[in-house]
């Protein structure tokens, strides 16, 4: 009996075999090579929604130590702060009594669950918020951003009028409102460009001004603007025709959803993105951002209420309430509580404040009488006095709001002379009240938030 040889199809399966194989021992020693090699630093980013002073977000290759991230990172200049997270995603947050002065050091270095060694790296950031207020020039006014230096950079054509100013929460641009023919506004978009992160000190800078467009015109009545710490932009425009309100958010990649709302006034977006309170003929109501269409009624509070700040970390916020025998009470909502009153009196409230957590707020009280006279207040949340402060020959000017950088701990806002001929911007520490009056004659200030975002790193140079 002969023997058979092999056929071709069998020597095919045979060299196919040992191909699956040879790919498989390739495979298997690629993960070796791979789980042996030490982990990487992916990405860093400036966090807007925080509790703390500051905040980055930091993402690695693959599961972290975060005890070692805590205990073998360092800041230079040193800032008390607290590392949270797991697994490959970890967030820095300063603590909210640190005081930034000047840029931050960030030296990352930690161990992965394995014990390998993440080579060290290093990178700059600089969390304080950017100055941008309405200038007041000889043909007329301009958004201007105040530079590290002191100078101002334009950013946008001399108006004849600007009735509104909203930088966007995640820092990348500022809209305006421009008012220069009769019932003729048009609501404009300057696009930014953070730098505020950066592998070098040399390399962080003041944004960088990109395209401007224009997101409504024509014949308007009134235009109001709201963002959040996403980025996204809320507009409400209405003309003289009944039906023309419009109102829609424009996302932070600019694509656009109308809303269709009937509102008593200015709507406004929670801090965190997760909804916007509308005022009603009834009070206040709160809706979420992306309903789920299940007819869910909304959260309301009753009662002459109007909504004056958010205490962005926290959820928290700041309500004016108007009383029958024409008292005026401060409140403070805190989620899931009944709102505290925090102050009660006669005097006219013209603007307030809190920080992140909304333990600390600022009230602008103005009384007429025996002189028209302006206070500040530093109250805590229990609705004790801190810190008061008298303005001398200063009053909040018409339409000025409270703006709180939580970096520096300082309060922005514009001020006007007694016979109100001059409008400056203020900056108020904090703590102690004391301002600072800066020379520019503007019409309004507001803080642009830093931000920016590293995704390149490189060992650090010993």
């Amino acid at each position: 009996m002969s023997s058979k040889g092999v056929g071709p199809s069998t020597g095919k399966v045979r060299l196919l075999s040992m191909a699956l194989l040879g790919l498989g021992l390739v495979a298997l020693v690629q993960q070796q090579i791979l789980l042996r090699r030490p982990p990487r630093l992916r990405s860093v980013a400036i966090q807007s929604i925080r509790s703390g002073a500051a905040a980055l977000d930091v993402r690695f290759s693959r599961t972290m130590n975060r005890a070692s991230v805590a205990q073998n990172s360092r800041l230079v200049p040193h800032q008390p702060h607290q590392w949270f997270g797991q697994q490959d995603q970890f967030r820095l947050l300063l603590d909210p009594d640190a005081l930034i002065r000047s840029p931050q050091k960030l030296v990352l270095a930690a161990d992965d669950q394995r014990g390998l060694v993440l080579p060290s790296r290093s990178l700059w950031w600089d969390p304080r918020s950017s100055l941008v207020a309405v200038m007041v020039e000889k043909e007329g006014e301009q958004v201007k951003l105040r530079r590290k230096d002191g100078s101002w950079l334009p950013l946008s054509s001399i108006e004849q009028r600007i009735l509104q100013l909203e930088p966007l929460g995640n820092g990348e641009g500022v809209a305006f409102v421009t008012d220069n023919d009769a019932s003729k506004l048009e609501v404009l978009l300057r696009q930014l460009t953070p730098r505020a992160i950066s592998h070098q000190a040399e390399g962080l800078a003041d944004p960088l001004p990109g395209a401007i467009q224009s997101l409504a015109s024509g014949s308007l009545l009134f235009a109001h603007l709201s963002s959040n710490q996403r980025g996204e932009l809320l507009v409400q425009v209405g003309g003289v025709e009944a039906g023309s309100d419009r109102t829609w958010v424009r996302s932070a990649n600019a694509k656009r959803r109308d809303l269709n709302l009937e509102v008593a006034g200015a709507i406004r977006l929670l801090p965190d993105g997760s909804g916007m309170v509308v005022p009603s003929y009834d009070g206040l109501d709160l809706l979420p951002m992306n309903p789920d269409g299940k007819g869910t009624s909304p959260q309301s509070l009753p009662g002459s209420r109007e909504l004056k700040s958010f205490c962005s970390g926290s959820g928290r916020a700041v309500l004016l309430r108007n009383w029958p025998d024409y008292r005026r009470s401060i409140e403070l909502v805190i989620p899931g509580q009944p709102p505290r009153e925090v102050w009660l009196g006669e005097a006219g409230v013209m603007a307030t404040a809190c920080d992140n957590r909304g333990e600390n707020i600022w009230i602008v009280l103005r009384d007429a009488e025996p002189a028209l006279q302006d206070e500040l207040l530093l109250v805590n949340s229990s609705g004790s006095v801190l810190k008061r402060r008298t303005i001398p020959g200063w009053f909040l000017a018409s339409g000025a709001v409270l703006d709180v950088d939580p970096a520096t701990n300082r309060l922005l806002t514009v001020m006007t002379n007694g016979d109100g001929e001059r409008r400056r911007v203020a900056l108020i520490d904090g703590s102690s009240l004391d301002f600072e009056l800066l020379n520019p004659q503007v019409v309004l200030a507001r803080w642009l938030p830093a931000a920016g975002e590293l995704d390149e790193f490189h060992p650090v140079r010993r």
